[in-house]
């Protein structure tokens, strides 16, 4: 039987990743050539194959995390007809050691269902990714009171991922509004709009808040973010994982903008 071999890719298989990222998630075309224009990166992509053929792989995206190196895995997956052999489980291991040799204290994912919990605790990942849900009117909105927003345990992506992710959801007719001052990703259902990430500078939410009424008709918002407003609802977003033995995972860690 002819041998399975980890690795990483170079220019020439670009293409056969797309073609087993679209054929493993249910994504447009234009999104995943974004994702190899924007974000990919041969020396932070795994793979695994058989022959020459990509049967497995997995992408990891540079980030910071309390001072620290971090990554975030994306896009883990199998050709079907080699799913179930423990292909992934050994390309996970291999894409872990490897980062972190090469300095990273951190691993972040989201797993693309709930079940997969589960399965990435066999790693070590653990549930301390959290967020928050809270809904308001279009008139509580006009009445909130500037607050911080707080960057302590939250996963820091650079400005080159914030553009990539703008371009990367407007394929899904998901809005945004940006400054200098302030960022955030939406996306309006029926009467609601909502919104799944923000960030905004110190006396700055006021201006996030205005942008977005001014870009929708929705009355009612529906906020996903770290722990900012009160009465909110609290929510598993994601999992962690440290790779470095010395270092204590923490609690209520803010994942931010996700990809599967």
């Amino acid at each position: 039987m002819m041998e399975i071999n980890f690795c990483k890719p170079d220019s020439s298989d670009i293409k056969s990743l797309k073609k087993l990222w679209l054929s493993s998630f249910d994504e447009e075309p234009k999104a995943v050539d974004l994702f190899f224009d924007k974000c990919f990166n041969a020396k932070q992509t795994y793979i695994a194959k058989y022959g020459e053929k990509i049967i497995s792989a997995l992408y990891l995206i540079s980030a910071s995390f309390n001072g620290q190196k971090a990554h975030y895995l994306c896009g883990a997956s199998t050709h079907k007809d080699f799913r179930k052999q423990g292909i992934m489980n050994k390309l996970i291991k291999y894409a872990l050691e490897d980062s972190a040799k090469n300095g990273d204290k951190y691993s972040f994912l989201f797993p693309a269902n709930d079940n997969l919990y589960n399965y990435y605790q066999n790693f070590g990942y653990r549930e301390n990714c959290i967020a928050y849900i809270s809904d308001f009117s279009r008139n509580d909105l006009l009445s909130l009171q500037e607050l911080n927003f707080s960057e302590n345990n939250i996963l820091k992506q650079g400005n080159d991922f914030k553009n990539f992710a703008v371009e990367y959801y407007s394929t899904y007719n998901v809005k945004n509004v940006k400054s200098k001052n302030y960022f955030a990703l939406f996306e309006e259902n029926e009467n609601t709009a909502e919104v799944f990430y923000f960030e905004f500078e110190k006396n700055n939410l006021k201006n996030m808040i205005n942008d977005i009424l001014q870009n929708t008709d929705a009355e009612y918002f529906r906020f996903t973010h770290n722990k900012i407003f009160e009465n909110a609802q609290k929510i598993r977003y994601g999992m962690v994982k440290s790779l470095d033995s010395k270092i204590t995972v923490p609690k209520d860690i803010y994942i931010g903008i996700t990809l599967n």
